[in-house]
């Protein structure tokens, strides 16, 4: 049985409420908040440097209260995920199109960083396939592929004999009866090396610009700016930008790397799918059995991994490793980069870590600028999404503009040494928190194995196949293209989502990633004002023998108050939405004030005009049948007779009942958080336009800062803050009283829900 509540009290105004209870004074001077702010930040002592070094650096915070039974978990969730990284680090280097190399330096040297800023225990940083695709067409706009090569002894590029006068004197021999012969190996390789040099200099450029974005929306506290990225947009612009990575390696299943070319911009998927297409007869057969056999593999492990996770003790098999590792020894003992191989193998892997080292190309951030404000939101959109599900799902509280700031350094502080721009990882993350990971140490423990991995085993890796790698990018997109399961979900949920969805993946596969982000946005604000402009709306009744409102329309025990009207608004009323909350309210009550206005003008002229008429008709019949006493006596009857002629007053008498159905309109103001002097101005003239046929308006449940912007627009001298009331109950317990006293008594009349027996509460104003 429900409990049942039952309150005496009387009804408030906001006047009598604020002259009841006192209220809390607060100076809300400029000078005394700009005074005390001051005085707080000057304060000085051991607790507040301790707390802003913490607050900097949150290791100082937690790494002293590591407690020794989160080792197991932390070292075997650092192992699994180091594990991980490195065949997905060469493989996301190839999707960037930079060397393997880069991509483990960039798995290695911001996931230090990571652990010393960041708050979150789970979120795994690294290599991330969105922010490579589009650092990958960042290099395609910047530097162009050369074709090089040899004929009869010659050094063609791009089928173009190379002219001697350009190409450095160290790469040329003298001899005295040939003449100037080009030395046409080094050469090729000198322009391969810095063809790939400038590749890498273009992506940590961009890195250090990303990161100095994010730094700055730390600084400024502008993680709300991502709030910008539904989750629709997101996952509509993750799942879009899954085929583009996906059409940017299938050329390296076939072998066809050298066959297709790169293309950017609208419709560059289909382009590069219709190269594929044209050159499948030139496929490499050993390119292909090796994807042949991979891409299942890798797809079977991944299912059992998932299936028996429990059995495995959610330790899954690195199947990635174990690919890599075989391909890496079949192709070495084989020989598969030669003829008749001609498989393309990732070739030079140095060991060692590279020179510290000022990114070359920053004069270019100009023309980069857009790109890189595009990756620094959507990495931080995707960062903070993880953080914040895992920190829910744990029960610990993050800080996001931390977590930007964590972002911004862990691509700064690395673009000076080879990386290129990093972002959350989903699927390293899950498995990080599946395998038993427990804190941030777990960055630094899968970083040793990295370390041992650039010291000493990189060059093992060096006859790995670029095509095995095309095959861990492609499943890896696995997650992403499940993103596709949700809209059925999604449908049921908001189909203006679903929408938003639809329309964003769809505009970034045609328009590319960063034209198609654009469209995404652009959507979801044209959804947000379709929904500002179209809130929920409804006129109330009341739930028999309770001071309970609902719509009235939805619920069959909602009963309309004869007389009044309840105007429920579900948003604050705006410049945006001025005109859609007056068309509301004109459409609920079923009529428009204005049109009303302006009917019983035209009757009042009318029936004016009628009388003169008749005046002179009797004036004139006057004058031509009647004596002079006769006529004066006429001339009365007729004065008497144009009093008879309606004003507008006149016509309001008896109240609005019989003109508009109800005499008192109450705005229930409860669902408006704020209001702006537009709308107010606007709600005001509709309160002018009721008043003068005769309808009170009575205000029901306003905040105070509603309130106050009411008030500054001139609604005292509409309504009285007498009619102003805290809830819609008290506002429906003055209408009606003003309605019983508008009203003309009559056995027709309804008896008040007040004065019924069982009316729940307000004793003292039962009527």
């Amino acid at each position: 049985m429900a409990d049942n509540v039952l309150i005496s009290r009387p009804t408030y105004s906001k006047k009598i409420f604020g002259d009841t209870f006192d209220t809390v004074e607060r100076d809300k001077r400029l000078t005394y908040r700009l005074r005390r702010w001051g005085r707080q930040q000057l304060q000085c002592s051991r607790t507040r440097l301790w707390n802003i070094l913490t607050s900097l650096f949150p290791v100082l915070f937690w790494l002293p209260k590591y407690k020794r039974k989160y080792v197991v978990g932390d070292l075997i969730a650092g192992w699994t995920v180091g594990i991980i990284r490195i065949p997905q680090g060469m493989a996301y280097a190839l999707l960037a199109g930079v060397q393997p190399v880069y991509g483990l330096y960039s798995c290695f040297f911001p996931v230090l960083l990571w652990f010393v800023f960041s708050t979150s225990r789970h979120t795994s940083v690294g290599t991330m396939a969105v922010v490579c695709l589009m650092i990958q067409n960042l290099i395609s706009v910047h530097v162009h592929d050369q074709e090089l090569s040899l004929n009869e002894g010659k050094l063609l590029i791009n089928g173009q004999e190379v002219n001697l006068t350009t190409v450095p004197s160290q790469f040329i021999i003298k001899k005295s009866e040939e003449g100037t012969v080009l030395n046409s190996t080094f050469y090729m390789s000198y322009l391969t090396d810095e063809q790939e040099k400038k590749k890498i200099e273009i992506a940590c450029s961009a890195t250090l610009l990303v990161g100095i974005i994010q730094l700055l929306m730390a600084i400024l506290r502008l993680g709300f700016l991502t709030t910008l990225l539904s989750d629709p947009v997101i996952q509509g612009f993750t799942t879009g930008s899954a085929f583009h990575v996906m059409s940017s390696q299938v050329k390296y299943l076939f072998g066809l790397n050298k066959s297709v070319g790169k293309y950017s911009g609208p419709f560059a998927i289909f382009k590069t799918f219709i190269d594929i297409f044209k050159n499948l007869s030139h496929a490499n057969v050993p390119d292909v059995i090796i994807s042949v056999i991979s891409l299942p593999a890798l797809l079977i492990v991944k299912y059992l991994n998932e299936r028996y996770k429990k059995k495995l003790r959610n330790i899954p098999i690195p199947i990635e490793l174990i690919l890599v590792v075989l391909a890496t020894v079949i192709s070495y003992f084989c020989n598969l980069d030669d003829p008749p191989y001609n498989v393309n193998i990732v070739k030079t892997i140095p060991t060692g870590f590279p020179h510290f080292s000022s990114p070359s190309y920053t004069y270019l951030w100009s023309s980069m600028v857009t790109d890189c404000l595009i990756m620094a939101f959507i990495s931080v959109a995707i960062t903070l999404s993880l953080t914040k599900i895992y920190a829910d799902k744990h029960g610990y509280e993050i800080d996001a503009n931390q977590e930007i700031l964590a972002l911004g350094i862990a691509n700064i502080l690395p673009a000076f040494l080879s990386s290129f721009a990093v972002a959350g990882s989903l699927s390293r993350t899950a498995i990080q928190e599946s395998t038993g990971g427990k804190t941030q140490l777990v960055s630094v423990l899968s970083s040793v194995l990295m370390l041992i991995v650039l010291i000493w085993l990189a060059p093992l890796f060096q006859p790995v196949p670029k095509s095995v790698l095309a095959c861990i990018i492609i499943v890896a997109l696995k997650s992403l293209f499940m993103q596709f399961e949700k809209l059925k979900d999604l449908w049921l949920v908001s189909k203006l989502d679903f929408c938003i969805w639809i329309v964003t993946c769809t505009a970034v596969v045609l328009l590319g990633v960063d034209l198609g982000l654009a469209v995404g946005v652009a959507m979801a604000i044209v959804a947000l004002v379709f929904r500002i402009q179209h809130p929920k709306h409804a006129i109330l009744g009341r739930i028999m023998h309770t001071d309970l409102y609902a719509d009235r329309k939805k619920y069959k025990d909602a009963y309309e108050i004869p007389g009044i009207k309840i105007f429920h608004y579900a948003d604050s009323p705006s410049f945006t939405n001025k005109d859609a909350f007056r068309n509301s309210l004109y459409h609920a009550i079923g009529c428009n004030p204005s049109t009303v206005l302006s009917k019983l003008e035209k009757r009042r002229e009318k029936e004016l005009a009628n009388s003169e008429i008749s005046m002179r008709l009797i004036q004139k019949k006057s004058l031509s049948t009647s004596s002079p006493a006769r006529s004066i006596e006429k001339e009365g009857s007729m004065r008497k007779r144009s009093k008879l002629a309606p004003d507008a007053e006149s016509l309001l008498d008896d109240s609005s009942m019989s003109i508009l159905g109800f005499n008192v309109l109450i705005l229930d103001a409860t669902m408006w958080s704020f209001i702006d002097s537009t709308a107010s101005r606007e709600i005001l003239q509709i309160i002018d336009k009721f008043l003068a046929l005769g309808v009170t308006v009575v205000l029901a449940g306003p905040s105070s800062n509603v309130l106050k912007t009411l008030d500054g627009c001139g609604l005292p001298s509409r309504v009285s803050h007498d009619q102003v009331f805290v809830s819609v109950h008290d506002a429906v317990v003055y209408a009606e009283k003003v309605h019983q006293e508008t009203v003309t008594r009559s056995e027709s009349v309804e008896e008040p829900y007040s004065n019924m027996p069982g009316y729940p509460g307000f004793d003292s104003l039962a009527l």
